[in-house]
Protein backbone atom coordinates (compact mmCIF):
# COMPACT_ATOMS: atom_id res chain seq x y z
CA UNK A 1 0.00 0.00 0.00
CA UNK A 2 3.19 2.64 0.60
CA UNK A 3 3.97 2.37 -3.10
CA UNK A 4 0.40 2.51 -4.18
CA UNK A 5 -0.09 5.83 -2.01
CA UNK A 6 3.74 7.03 -3.27
CA UNK A 7 2.61 6.36 -6.65
CA UNK A 8 -0.61 8.20 -6.27
CA UNK A 9 1.10 10.88 -5.08
CA UNK A 10 3.76 11.29 -7.39
CA UNK A 11 0.61 11.29 -10.17
CA UNK A 12 -1.01 13.71 -8.59
CA UNK A 13 2.22 16.45 -8.31
CA UNK A 14 3.02 15.96 -11.89
CA UNK A 15 -0.17 16.42 -13.06
CA UNK A 16 -0.60 19.19 -11.08
CA UNK A 17 2.09 21.02 -12.40
CA UNK A 18 0.80 20.38 -15.58
CA UNK A 19 -2.45 21.91 -15.28
CA UNK A 20 -0.84 24.68 -13.63
CA UNK A 21 1.32 25.23 -16.97
CA UNK A 22 -1.52 24.94 -19.00
CA UNK A 23 -3.36 28.00 -17.99
CA UNK A 24 -3.43 30.98 -20.65
CA UNK A 25 -2.43 27.96 -23.04
CA UNK A 26 -5.12 27.26 -25.90
CA UNK A 27 -3.12 24.26 -27.27
CA UNK A 28 -2.18 23.21 -23.82
CA UNK A 29 -5.88 23.25 -22.64
CA UNK A 30 -7.00 21.59 -25.78
CA UNK A 31 -4.83 18.65 -25.30
CA UNK A 32 -5.78 17.92 -21.70
CA UNK A 33 -10.02 18.26 -23.07
CA UNK A 34 -9.34 15.80 -25.63
CA UNK A 35 -8.14 13.41 -22.85
CA UNK A 36 -11.13 14.11 -21.12
CA UNK A 37 -13.10 13.98 -23.95
CA UNK A 38 -11.53 10.03 -24.35
CA UNK A 39 -13.01 9.15 -21.15
CA UNK A 40 -16.40 10.55 -21.40
CA UNK A 41 -16.74 8.98 -24.36
CA UNK A 42 -14.96 6.04 -24.55
CA UNK A 43 -13.71 4.15 -21.29
CA UNK A 44 -16.70 5.34 -18.85
CA UNK A 45 -19.43 5.04 -21.72
CA UNK A 46 -18.45 2.00 -23.00
CA UNK A 47 -18.52 0.64 -19.43
CA UNK A 48 -22.14 1.92 -19.28
CA UNK A 49 -23.10 0.64 -22.22
CA UNK A 50 -22.17 -2.50 -22.05
CA UNK A 51 -24.28 -2.63 -18.89
CA UNK A 52 -27.38 -1.38 -20.66
CA UNK A 53 -27.26 -3.97 -22.85
CA UNK A 54 -27.46 -6.62 -20.14
CA UNK A 55 -30.50 -7.75 -18.65
CA UNK A 56 -30.43 -5.88 -15.59
CA UNK A 57 -33.50 -4.66 -12.87
CA UNK A 58 -35.50 -1.77 -13.92
CA UNK A 59 -33.81 0.24 -11.03
CA UNK A 60 -30.47 -0.43 -12.41
CA UNK A 61 -31.73 0.19 -16.11
CA UNK A 62 -33.31 4.09 -15.04
CA UNK A 63 -29.14 4.68 -13.43
CA UNK A 64 -27.53 3.18 -16.35
CA UNK A 65 -29.72 5.64 -18.60
CA UNK A 66 -29.41 8.49 -16.65
CA UNK A 67 -25.66 8.34 -16.77
CA UNK A 68 -25.22 7.87 -19.87
CA UNK A 69 -27.29 11.02 -20.60
CA UNK A 70 -24.91 12.52 -18.38
CA UNK A 71 -21.73 11.37 -20.04
CA UNK A 72 -23.07 12.39 -23.18
CA UNK A 73 -24.10 16.19 -21.89
CA UNK A 74 -20.15 16.15 -20.49
CA UNK A 75 -18.81 15.25 -24.37
CA UNK A 76 -20.84 18.04 -25.50
CA UNK A 77 -19.66 20.72 -23.10
CA UNK A 78 -16.32 19.06 -23.79
CA UNK A 79 -16.49 19.25 -27.46
CA UNK A 80 -18.17 22.94 -27.45
CA UNK A 81 -15.16 24.11 -25.35
CA UNK A 82 -12.51 22.40 -28.11
CA UNK A 83 -14.58 24.36 -30.87
CA UNK A 84 -13.93 27.53 -29.17
CA UNK A 85 -10.46 26.55 -28.41
CA UNK A 86 -10.26 26.27 -32.01
CA UNK A 87 -9.35 22.80 -31.64
CA UNK A 88 -10.51 19.30 -33.40
CA UNK A 89 -10.38 16.23 -30.74
CA UNK A 90 -8.00 13.15 -31.79
CA UNK A 91 -8.41 9.38 -31.68
CA UNK A 92 -6.88 7.85 -27.88
CA UNK A 93 -3.31 6.57 -28.12
CA UNK A 94 -2.48 2.69 -28.61
CA UNK A 95 -1.71 3.24 -24.84
CA UNK A 96 -5.32 4.08 -24.00
CA UNK A 97 -6.98 1.20 -26.44
CA UNK A 98 -4.35 -1.55 -24.73
CA UNK A 99 -5.25 -0.90 -21.08
CA UNK A 100 -9.10 -1.25 -22.05
CA UNK A 101 -8.33 -4.68 -23.79
CA UNK A 102 -6.08 -5.44 -20.53
CA UNK A 103 -8.98 -4.75 -18.84
CA UNK A 104 -11.52 -6.76 -20.04
CA UNK A 105 -8.66 -9.61 -20.02
CA UNK A 106 -8.53 -8.84 -16.13
CA UNK A 107 -12.20 -9.25 -14.96
CA UNK A 108 -12.59 -12.20 -17.67
CA UNK A 109 -12.06 -14.74 -14.88
CA UNK A 110 -15.19 -13.49 -12.73
CA UNK A 111 -17.69 -13.59 -15.98
CA UNK A 112 -19.54 -16.27 -13.51
CA UNK A 113 -18.43 -15.55 -9.81
CA UNK A 114 -21.52 -13.14 -8.82
CA UNK A 115 -25.24 -14.94 -9.18
CA UNK A 116 -26.64 -11.36 -10.37
CA UNK A 117 -24.11 -12.37 -13.83
CA UNK A 118 -21.61 -10.37 -15.71
CA UNK A 119 -23.74 -6.91 -14.77
CA UNK A 120 -21.79 -6.93 -11.43
CA UNK A 121 -18.71 -6.71 -13.34
CA UNK A 122 -19.45 -4.10 -15.66
CA UNK A 123 -20.43 -1.69 -13.42
CA UNK A 124 -17.66 -2.50 -10.58
CA UNK A 125 -15.85 -1.25 -13.84
CA UNK A 126 -17.49 1.79 -14.22
CA UNK A 127 -17.42 2.29 -10.41
CA UNK A 128 -13.77 2.32 -10.84
CA UNK A 129 -13.81 4.62 -13.68
CA UNK A 130 -16.06 6.91 -12.55
CA UNK A 131 -13.87 7.16 -8.99
CA UNK A 132 -11.14 8.18 -11.03
CA UNK A 133 -12.98 10.61 -12.93
CA UNK A 134 -13.60 12.13 -9.51
CA UNK A 135 -10.01 12.47 -8.98
CA UNK A 136 -8.67 13.70 -12.36
CA UNK A 137 -11.56 16.43 -12.86
CA UNK A 138 -11.24 17.42 -8.65
CA UNK A 139 -7.51 18.03 -9.20
CA UNK A 140 -8.24 20.16 -12.32
CA UNK A 141 -10.84 22.04 -10.62
CA UNK A 142 -8.61 22.81 -7.57
CA UNK A 143 -5.60 23.99 -9.63
CA UNK A 144 -8.69 26.66 -11.68
CA UNK A 145 -9.94 27.73 -8.59
CA UNK A 146 -6.01 28.46 -6.88
CA UNK A 147 -4.69 29.61 -10.29
CA UNK A 148 -7.74 30.93 -12.47
CA UNK A 149 -10.81 30.97 -10.69
CA UNK A 150 -12.92 32.84 -13.65
CA UNK A 151 -11.56 30.64 -16.70
CA UNK A 152 -14.95 29.49 -18.23
CA UNK A 153 -13.54 26.04 -18.26
CA UNK A 154 -14.06 26.34 -14.42
CA UNK A 155 -17.76 25.85 -14.30
CA UNK A 156 -17.63 23.21 -17.11
CA UNK A 157 -15.03 21.22 -14.81
CA UNK A 158 -17.00 22.04 -11.53
CA UNK A 159 -20.77 20.52 -13.68
CA UNK A 160 -18.81 17.34 -14.78
CA UNK A 161 -16.87 16.95 -11.29
CA UNK A 162 -20.46 17.07 -9.58
CA UNK A 163 -21.93 14.66 -11.71
CA UNK A 164 -18.81 12.05 -11.40
CA UNK A 165 -19.00 12.03 -7.63
CA UNK A 166 -22.67 11.26 -8.12
CA UNK A 167 -22.02 8.35 -10.80
CA UNK A 168 -19.03 6.69 -8.79
CA UNK A 169 -21.24 6.66 -5.16
CA UNK A 170 -24.37 5.54 -7.62
CA UNK A 171 -22.26 2.58 -9.15
CA UNK A 172 -20.47 1.27 -6.46
CA UNK A 173 -23.98 1.37 -4.44
CA UNK A 174 -25.46 -0.86 -7.12
CA UNK A 175 -22.37 -3.30 -6.99
CA UNK A 176 -22.64 -3.44 -3.47
CA UNK A 177 -26.62 -3.95 -3.73
CA UNK A 178 -26.50 -7.16 -6.36
CA UNK A 179 -23.55 -8.92 -4.50
CA UNK A 180 -24.30 -11.33 -1.79
CA UNK A 181 -22.54 -12.10 1.24
CA UNK A 182 -20.50 -15.07 0.10
CA UNK A 183 -19.59 -13.14 -2.92
CA UNK A 184 -17.77 -10.39 -1.22
CA UNK A 185 -14.07 -11.97 -1.16
CA UNK A 186 -14.52 -12.26 -4.72
CA UNK A 187 -15.71 -8.87 -5.13
CA UNK A 188 -12.83 -7.74 -3.11
CA UNK A 189 -10.51 -9.63 -5.80
CA UNK A 190 -12.48 -8.09 -8.74
CA UNK A 191 -12.01 -4.52 -7.58
CA UNK A 192 -7.93 -4.79 -6.76
CA UNK A 193 -8.06 -5.93 -10.30
CA UNK A 194 -9.82 -3.47 -12.25
CA UNK A 195 -7.80 -0.76 -9.59
CA UNK A 196 -4.33 -2.44 -10.43
CA UNK A 197 -4.84 -2.01 -14.52
CA UNK A 198 -6.75 1.69 -14.17
CA UNK A 199 -3.20 2.86 -12.21
CA UNK A 200 -0.47 0.59 -14.44
CA UNK A 201 1.74 2.78 -15.80
CA UNK A 202 0.54 5.85 -14.04
CA UNK A 203 4.33 7.54 -13.53
CA UNK A 204 5.33 6.99 -16.90
CA UNK A 205 1.99 8.42 -18.38
CA UNK A 206 1.93 11.47 -15.64
CA UNK A 207 5.41 11.77 -17.23
CA UNK A 208 4.45 11.51 -20.33
CA UNK A 209 1.11 13.74 -20.08
CA UNK A 210 3.60 16.55 -18.38
CA UNK A 211 5.95 16.39 -21.56
CA UNK A 212 2.63 16.74 -23.95
CA UNK A 213 1.41 19.96 -21.90
CA UNK A 214 5.12 21.61 -21.95
CA UNK A 215 5.30 21.14 -25.27
CA UNK A 216 1.82 22.96 -26.03
CA UNK A 217 2.43 25.29 -23.71
CA UNK A 218 6.04 26.19 -25.62
CA UNK A 219 4.40 26.51 -28.72
CA UNK A 220 1.94 28.94 -28.07
CA UNK A 221 4.77 30.64 -26.31
CA UNK A 222 6.84 30.64 -29.19
CA UNK A 223 4.14 31.26 -31.45
CA UNK A 224 4.62 28.26 -33.46
CA UNK A 225 2.41 26.93 -36.10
Amino acid sequence: MFLVDLQRRAVDSIKRHALTMSLGSPRAQAAILTEYLWGEEGAESSALQKTAAVAAPAWLGKLVTRQLADEQRHASLLRNRLAELGAEGRPPPALAKAKLWWLERAVAPYAKAFSAGPIVIMLAVAAQLEATGVRVFGRHLAVLEQHAATDPLAEIVRSILADEQRHARSCAAAVEKLVHTHERAALAELRERIATVDRAFGITIAVGYWLLIAARVLRDRTGAA
